[in-house]
């Protein structure tokens, strides 16, 4: 059936202006591994009950760096010393979604520093390797999307030099 044959516009509209613009930290301590946020289980609220990035919309007139930085400070009580940019994304999910534009940046901390985080938002926070955060059965896709690319930078992109803040 085609768009014609039903008057809907069934087209996924990845052209269309992000109705929507996020930042998303991409997590990671000395061993590897991501920590991640438990996301509130309420309705209404978009991937509600599923693991992910901690971050969120940009004010008007913030950077998203500026943005990622009063995240983690609302959501986590933390102060980020370096973070990196790491990539782009725009997600359309199926037609008439808005259009998602996610700016995910790479935010090294230390193991020991998780005790001392507060849980500002979300039902929990954890910490997970690439193999587990894989295999959750409730994770958001497009942050997914976001750690495999920090996680296996070598293996997609093998003749790009690895910057030290990927290492």
């Amino acid at each position: 059936m085609t768009t014609e044959d039903t008057g809907r516009d069934t087209t996924i509209a990845l052209a269309k202006p992000p109705r929507n613009d996020v930042a998303a930290a991409i997590l990671v301590d000395e061993t590897g591994r991501y920590l991640l946020q438990l996301r509130d289980d309420f309705a209404g609220l978009p991937m509600a009950g599923h693991w992910g990035c901690f971050g969120g919309a940009l004010e008007v007139g913030e950077t998203p760096e500026q943005a990622m930085r009063r995240e983690l400070a609302e959501e986590l009580a933390w102060e980020a010393r370096e973070m990196y940019p790491l990539a782009v994304g725009a997600f359309a999910v199926w037609p008439g979604t808005p259009v998602l534009r996610k700016h995910f940046f790479v935010v090294p901390f230390r193991a020991e520093e998780v005790s001392a985080m507060v849980l500002g938002e979300g039902a929990a926070l954890g910490l997970h390797t690439i193999a587990e955060a894989c295999a959750l059965e409730r994770v958001v896709p497009w942050d997914l999307l976001g750690l495999m690319a920090h996680a296996r930078h070598r293996q997609y992109w093998p003749d790009r030099p690895v910057p030290d803040w990927l290492k």
